[in-house]
């Protein structure tokens, strides 16, 4: 295909293509983590991100190429997980800004404006950018767009040149970063992004892709946000409302406040053209048809939680927290994890950490869903981080973000929570607290590698500690041990010990026993914390 421009239609099949692409290679992605521990999620992190911007393009009729990339950036923005799907995010929120309204086709200048405009915007979304990683492919690219605009070439093979000029850079990037050269990898947020762009070369040349990938992708084993919805035996609004608005020039203000007396839980964000609306209401009828006057409604979903709470009403774990000034998000994986959150204080636990990161919406939707007017969000993973700190563009609601990065480093952060304290207040303490606990993680290694003098092979038990593999072993708790020796704080501090779902009641217990032998004057407990993919997780204190 020879073509000097890309018309609406063109530009959606190619968006399909990318998103095709990507997932067509998502596993290899996830598997380019730099440790290897079964944390690889950037694969379907971005995938998800990506699906859920194609998701809102093909729900949108219109050929206007504004109003395309419009809804990819809404999409985009709503349905972003993990550090790369928050770029992936910005990536079309930059490139939309930077063209001008009203456009029917894209032409070279176009591209090359787009892609400097998403260079900016991604870069200014990252408090610390670091070379060598899917920002610097954003960046080169960009470059390499503005140095390439004049010279002949049809738009299909400045397009495809571009994408080859991805292709070198993310080859280069172990040499930017010595993390990934030492793993002998490229950067997994990089190369996701070249399959992305691989996506729409290969329909630029006529090549065909899968076609369903908007099939529905099982993200999570639980409502998100469940726990929040249900706080209080009463429920004074009977139906959950939720539903797309999609219309011209939207005021956002206007919709808050024609909803806000008919329920609560209130939940508007978008822009002008495309509003995702949330309400608990007991007349769902008025609301839609509100909203139908405003514009066309899509997605429309109404759920009976009266219903729902008597059916989960066995699983509640927290009651009386709903009069609280300040509510707390947590995340977090495995049952008994949620449950020592809830009994810390949090209110609302989304599901989600290693391999499955929540997406700004799911975060969103859980703070928007408590009563308190301040919130406390801990992510307790450090790719869950950036994620969180978008929540406060979407919402009123008053939000601070601990920049927890193990569960053990946000247990540790509930304890020194204090209702008498302001949200400020709490926020610095809370902070302050948690960046003095040490996270040991005791798990299997996904990959081949190389530790010391010793050739670790896949499925082996390795540990770490804040992150650094430290200890290897024929058996989790051996690990455990030998971890533990390579902290000197264990000999007397407070070890905190959550054992996973797969390991048994009377092994965890054994393995304390032992402990509590060997390291005599260290203060031991132990918990059941259900969290998958990790025998052991411990703090110390």
């Amino acid at each position: 295909m020879q073509l000097d421009i890309i018309n609406g239609s063109l530009l959606k099949q190619l968006l399909a293509s990318g998103t095709a692409c990507l997932s067509a290679h998502k596993a290899e992605v996830d598997a380019l983590n730099v440790f290897p521990v079964p944390d690889g999620d950037t694969g379907t992190n971005m995938y998800l991100t990506f699906q859920s911007a194609l998701r809102e393009v093909t729900q949108n009729s219109s050929e206007n190429i504004n109003d395309i990339l419009e809804s990819a950036a809404y999409g985009a923005l709503m349905g972003a997980r993990g550090n790369s799907g928050v770029i992936i995010s910005q990536f079309f929120r930059g490139f939309i800004k930077a063209l001008p309204k009203g456009l029917k086709h894209i032409s070279k200048l176009e591209i090359e404006k787009g892609l400097n405009g998403a260079s900016t915007l991604c870069f200014q979304a990252v408090r610390q950018p670091v070379e060598g990683t899917i920002l610097t492919v954003i960046k080169e690219i960009a470059k390499f767009a503005t140095e390439n605009l004049t010279k002949k070439s049809s738009l299909d093979l400045y397009i495809e040149n571009i994408y080859q000029h991805a292709n070198q850079v993310v080859a280069k990037t172990p040499e930017m970063l010595p993390v990934l050269k030492k793993a002998g990898v490229v950067d997994a947020g990089a190369q996701g992004l070249v399959y992305f762009f691989q996506g729409i070369v290969k329909h630029l040349r006529g090549e065909e892709l899968p076609t369903d990938v908007l099939t529905p992708t099982k993200v999570m084993n639980q409502s998100p946000y469940r726990d929040s919805e249900m706080l209080g035996e009463e429920i004074n609004f009977q139906y959950c409302t939720e539903f797309i608005l999609k219309g011209k020039q939207l005021d956002l203000e206007y919709i808050k406040n024609s909803l806000s007396p008919h329920g609560d839980c209130l939940l508007v964000v978008g822009d002008e053209n495309n509003v995702k609306i949330h309400l608990h209401t007991n007349n769902p009828g008025i609301i839609l048809d509100f909203a139908v006057r405003l514009g066309n409604l899509s997605e429309i979903q109404i759920h009976n939680m009266v219903e729902q709470s008597q059916q989960r009403l066995a699983k509640m774990l927290v009651e009386g927290n709903s009069d609280r000034e300040i509510g707390i998000v947590a995340v977090t994986a495995g049952d008994g994890l949620e449950r020592i959150f809830h009994s810390l204080g949090v209110q609302s636990v989304v599901n989600g950490g290693q391999t499955m990161n929540p997406s700004i919406e799911d975060l969103t939707k859980a703070v928007s869903a408590l009563p308190s007017s301040k919130v406390i969000i801990l992510p307790n993973n450090s790719n869950i981080i950036m994620t969180a700190n978008h929540v406060q563009d979407l919402t009123s609601k008053e939000v601070k973000v601990i920049p927890t990065q193990s569960t053990p480093e946000g247990l540790s952060a509930m304890m020194n929570f204090s209702d008498e304290r302001s949200l400020e207040e709490n926020a610095t303490q809370m902070a302050e607290k948690c960046s003095n606990v040490i996270t040991c993680e005791v798990t299997y290694a996904v990959r081949e590698f190389q530790f010391g003098d010793r050739n670790i092979k896949q499925g082996d038990n390795i540990g770490l500690v804040n992150g650094e593999i430290v200890a290897s072993g024929t058996t989790p708790e051996e690990v455990v041990e030998k971890v533990l020796n390579n902290v000197p704080e264990a000999n007397s501090g407070l070890i905190s010990i959550y054992y996973g779902n797969e390991v048994t009641a009377t092994t965890a217990q054994e393995l304390l026993n032992q402990l509590e032998d060997k390291f005599s004057q260290a203060e031991f407990e132990l918990y059941y914390g259900g969290q998958p993919l990790y025998y052991y997780l411990l703090s110390i204190e």
